[in-house]
C-alpha cells in the first residue's frame, strides 16, 4: 500500500465516501519545489488578490510566502482531474530558544490567554495557518473564504456529494502533518465561518478571549489532536475514520513522485 492510500475504513459509509473523494482529490505533503511553488501562487490569489489581506507589492512574483515558511509543513490537496493544487495548509512547527512556545498567534493574546496557551507542550504544539482553497472550487465571485464548495462542470446530484471534501482533504492534510511531526496540540487563529465549517464536523476548539484583526477577523483558539478526533467521532464519525486513518498511523499524506525536500 503507497502512503497516501486510505486504510481500511470502519464502515461501509466511510467505505462509499472514500470512493468519492479519492475519484476526485488526493492529499499530498508538499516535498517537491514545484508544488511548493504551486501553494505560494494559490496563497497569493486568496490573501492578495481575492481577500487583500495582505500586500501584493510586498510579495515576489505573484507568490505569497513569509518568514514562518522556513519552519512550516505544508500539505495541499490536488483536484484529480487537473492535476493541480485545489486547496492548501500548513503547520508552523514549534520553534525558539526562550522556553516559551513561539507561534504567531500567541503574540496577539492578552497576558491570561498567554499564560494558557504557555501551558501547552512547548515540542508537539504547532499552529495551523494558511487555509485557502481555490477559486474555481468555490460557488461564485464574492464567497466567503471558507463557504459550502461546488464544482462547476459537474451534474448537480455529485456536486451536492462532493460539497464537503475539500475540508475532508485538509483535514487529512493537517492529521497527515501533525502525525509525522509528533503534533499532539494545535492553536489557530481561526475565521469564524471555518470555526461554524469545523463546528459542522464536530469539531471544536478551545477560545481564547475576544476576536482579533489578523488578516481578517479571527479567534484564537487551541485544542488537542484527541479532542479534536473525538468531537469528530461524535459529530460525524465517517469524517473522523478516514481522518483518523490518517492520524493514529503516523505517517503523512505524501506524494508518491516527490523527491527530495523543498522550503518548508
Amino acid at each position: 500500500m503507497r502512503q497516501d492510500e486510505l486504510q481500511p475504513p470502519e464502515s461501509e459509509s466511510a467505505a462509499r465516501l472514500a470512493v468519492l473523494y479519492d475519484q476526485y482529490f488526493t492529499v499530498i505533503q508538499v516535498e517537491t519545489a514545484d508544488v511548493l511553488d504551486q501553494v505560494y501562487a494559490l496563497r497569493y490569489q486568496v490573501y492578495c488578490v481575492e481577500h487583500p489581506f495582505l500586500d501584493p507589492a510586498a510579495q515576489t512574483n505573484e507568490r505569497e510566502c513569509d518568514q514562518y515558511d522556513e519552519h512550516s509543513v505544508h500539505a495541499a490537496l490536488i483536484f484529480r482531474p487537473t492535476g493541480k493544487v485545489a486547496g492548501c495548509v500548513r503547520l508552523i512547527l514549534p520553534h525558539g530558544s526562550d522556553g516559551a512556545l513561539d507561534l504567531p498567534v500567541r503574540v496577539w493574546l492578552n497576558d491570561a490567554d498567554r499564560a494558557r496557551f504557555d501551558q501547552l507542550p512547548r515540542d508537539s504544539t504547532a499552529e495551523i495557518s494558511r487555509y485557502a482553497v481555490s477559486k474555481e472550487l468555490r460557488r461564485r465571485d464574492g464567497e466567503s473564504m471558507y463557504p459550502d464548495l461546488e464544482f462547476y462542470d459537474l451534474p448537480a446530484s455529485e456536486t451536492r456529494r462532493l460539497v464537503p471534501h475539500i475540508s475532508l482533504g485538509l483535514l487529512r492534510g493537517v492529521a497527515g502533518l501533525a502525525a509525522a511531526r509528533g503534533i499532539t496540540h494545535l492553536a489557530a487563529a481561526m475565521a469564524p465561518a471555518l470555526l461554524r465549517l469545523l463546528l459542522r464536523f464536530g469539531i471544536t476548539f478551545e477560545l481564547l478571549g475576544p476576536r482579533i484583526d489578523y488578516h481578517g477577523e479571527r479567534q484564537a483558539c487551541i485544542a488537542s489532536c484527541n479532542t479534536i478526533l473525538e468531537g469528530m467521532a461524535r459529530g460525524n464519525p465517517d469524517y473522523h475514520s478516514l481522518v483518523a486513518s490518517v492520524y493514529r498511523r503516523g505517517t503523512p499524506a505524501v506524494n508518491p513522485g516527490a523527491s527530495g525536500n523543498s522550503r518548508g
